[in-house]
């Protein structure tokens, strides 16, 4: 299993940029407590319970996951306890540390997908916190900071589009005001084709259910004039619903 970095691959997901593919990268980011891990969390067990070749592929850089917060997103939601087992069974967790790492498993996604026999369009790559591995490389005025930082955006694009996969992956945001954010891979990532969708938390009223808003910041497949903006809620089962 080689890493993306080397020349012989960045040439391959380069190639695959020139193909008519579609694309289907998205970025949660927002501030701490935002809710970017539950709604992750919450569309992993609404992926599971829709579809039964869906297979998860988990990549926690943080060592945020908890595997006890999908048991409990899967049982509120009237799962079996058989069913729970069964759709823990087809989520694979890996620990990433290095950005090196995180390239050679990007690079085995393939391999990862024919070993579960998992059906076209139904693997679903997550990179949560994806920032805390990019950090020490974004703003670097070095060859090698942006040769990493690309060899990421390529990766990506190259698991989603050429091998059918969706990829989510969540990203930090800062504010000085408290009020607008700026994502922590802003324009250092302006290049890379994705769908970024900004989360807040109401933190003016913490009782429940807690109230949080989501805005597409950027889409690749709609006009960047465009403003598009939801509120939601989460309860004490965390479930996301919208707001009344």
């Amino acid at each position: 299993m080689g890493s993306l970095a080397g020349n012989s691959d960045a040439a391959k997901y380069e190639d695959s940029r020139c193909q008519r593919v579609e694309i289907s990268v998205v970025e949660l980011c927002g501030p701490p407590l935002s809710g970017k891990t539950q709604l992750s969390m919450k569309l992993i067990a609404t992926a599971l319970q829709e579809n039964e070749s869906c297979r998860i592929f988990f990549m926690d850089t943080c060592g945020q996951f908890n595997p006890q917060r999908l048991f409990d997103i899967l049982s509120a939601a009237n799962c079996t306890p058989d069913e729970v087992q069964r759709h823990l069974g087809r989520v694979d967790i890996a620990r990433v540390s290095t950005c090196e790492r995180l390239l050679q498993l990007l690079d085995s996604c393939s391999d990862w997908a024919a070993t579960h026999a998992v059906a076209p369009g139904s693997a679903i790559v997550i990179i949560d916190i994806l920032h805390s591995l990019l950090a020490p490389f974004v703003g670097g005025k070095s060859f090698s900071d942006y040769r990493f930082l690309n060899a990421v955006g390529q990766a990506l694009g190259y698991v989603s589009g050429s091998l059918g996969m969706t990829v989510l992956y969540t990203n930090s945001a800062f504010s000085s005001d408290g009020r607008s954010y700026s994502p922590a891979l802003g324009t250092y990532w302006s290049s890379i084709p994705h769908h970024r969708l900004l989360l807040t938390r109401n933190k003016d009223d913490e009782s429940f259910p807690l109230r949080f808003g989501v805005e597409v910041l950027r889409s690749i497949s709609m006009p960047s004039h465009k403003h598009t903006a939801a509120e939601f809620q989460l309860d004490t089962e965390g479930h996301f619903f919208p707001n009344a």
